[in-house]
């Protein structure tokens, strides 16, 4: 969460309405995005899953969400 954070502020602290986040006081296990936002921010967390070694997983798309480019990337 604290990578997400580093590149988005959280909601509360959004005076540019530049976070893709829906609400504020983000919790550790899970992180609500505007619809407007959802691709690029979803995206991102995958990759920063992948570089800390964290299974992604896409409630929306009912999958793991792999990074394109990952063998297998982005078909499961």
């Amino acid at each position: 969460m604290a990578a997400l954070l580093e590149r988005w502020c959280d909601l509360t602290e959004d005076e540019e309405d530049t976070s893709p986040w829906s609400t504020g006081l983000l919790i550790d296990e899970a992180f609500p995005i505007r619809w407007s936002m959802a691709e690029e921010a979803s995206a991102y967390a995958a990759a920063v899953a992948e570089s800390m070694g964290v299974i992604c997983f896409d409630v929306q798309q009912n999958r793991l969400r792999p990074r394109e480019g990952w063998p297998g990337g982005g078909s499961r």
